[in-house]
């Protein structure tokens, strides 16, 4: 007999989740009942983990770090499958787990290796761009750095290992960025739930952790980012770095894929077919997206309210603040890519079209434009 109840594919995130200045120093703690560990990161990300093991001392006891001796793969930094299947040939056979070093990225590429290897996978990021390093998913491209695919991987990782002073190493952009990547959280997945005929308990969990993560953001955000300017990590940046890694993965995580993205990531992939987006960072993009996706609802007033918060952290409210002047022809597949039936901005906006976006799109540039004169006026004034 039905009962009305929804079903429930609940991902919640990884096994173990760790967060402490210096954890990552002593990462071969970690996985020292491995047998044959193998490092999967990026030439960038590997250099900023050894700078940081050869660097750093432990807080707590003032010891130093020892970077793990076991094989280390290198990514070609492309997140395709393609590479992906090329270091899973690499692999030794007797792998047993996947130890991926690096950003949202290589955090993505590595999941593909471990499912394609069938061994467990430890994560340690070393930017807070992304919620990667905590999800079940992956984003994939192709050789040109456009969009492709989502996968969901059948295993979480057995452990994501935080060191917020690693994190704080990486580029300012990052961060930023990732500020930007969570913060659509909330604003994704609100009018998926507002639309909803039913939610379940752990739809509800989900917004409230969507809500939370506004929250946090808008509080902690501008005085994260200049603790890390002035090479502190204080408590305002590791409460921005657990949002933007761990608390960022359990939306989609209890609320399903219909919470994972909606409108602020179909314009993200929608802009990955433009030449020169690849240099934009995918927070960046989404960010851009959430005003987009305002605009489509209607929403010019939360625009309005977010544009000081966007300004003052430095997230891009234009094309023209992220570099991209799209032709008529770019513009064009960018419009349809977005609005299109693998996009989930219907999910946010049903009915959408490619019209409907580029009128969103258009409006979005008027905004921001009318936001650089008003702010020019004040410095004039000044």
């Amino acid at each position: 007999m039905a009962t009305g109840r929804k079903d429930s594919d609940v991902r919640p995130g990884p096994n173990r989740y760790v967060s402490r200045i210096g954890a990552a120093l002593h990462l071969g703690r970690y996985i020292e009942d491995y047998h044959r560990p193998v490092i999967v990161t990026g030439e960038a990300s590997w250099q900023a983990y050894t700078r940081y093991v050869a660097t750093a001392t432990d807080p707590e006891t003032g010891l130093r770090g020892e970077v793990p001796l076991t094989l280390v793969e290198h990514y070609d930094g492309s997140a395709t499958i393609r590479n992906a299947r090329e270091i899973a040939g690499r692999l030794p056979a007797d792998t047993d787990a996947i130890v991926a070093i690096g950003g949202g990225k290589l955090s993505d590429a590595a999941k593909n290796v471990a499912e394609l290897a069938r061994t467990d996978i430890i994560v340690v990021p070393t930017l807070a761009s992304t919620c990667s390093a905590y999800s079940t998913v992956s984003v994939n491209y192709d050789e040109r750095h456009r969009y492709v695919s989502s996968p969901l991987h059948p295993r979480t990782s057995v452990l994501t290992l935080v060191d917020p002073a690693l994190v704080a190493t990486g580029p300012r952009r990052y961060l930023v960025g990732g500020i930007g990547d969570t913060l659509a959280k909330w604003y994704e997945s609100a009018p998926i739930f507002d639309h909803a005929e039913h939610l379940g308990p752990f739809d509800l969990l989900a917004r409230e952790s969507a809500r939370l993560i506004r929250a946090q953001l808008l509080e902690h955000g501008a005085a994260a980012l200049q603790a890390l300017d002035e090479g502190r990590v204080d408590v305002h940046l590791q409460t921005v770095v657990d949002t933007v890694i761990g608390l960022a993965g359990t939306v989609g995580g209890f609320g399903g894929a219909a919470a994972r993205a909606s409108g602020a990531h179909a314009v993200n992939d929608a802009l990955s077919l433009i030449p020169g987006a690849a240099q934009v960072t995918h927070g960046e993009k989404v960010a851009y997206g959430i005003l987009v996706q305002l605009a489509a609802q209607g929403l010019e007033d939360d625009i309005r309210a977010l544009l000081p918060f966007y300004r003052r952290i430095g997230l891009p409210r234009s094309l023209g603040d992220m570099g991209l002047a799209p032709t008529p022809e770019e513009r064009a597949a960018v419009l349809g890519f977005a609005a299109g039936n693998r996009m989930g901005f219907s999910a946010a906006v049903p009915g959408i079209t490619a019209h409907d976006v580029g009128v969103a799109m258009d409006q979005v540039e008027r905004i921001a434009g009318q936001d650089d004169a008003a702010h020019a006026g004040m410095a004039h004034d000044d």
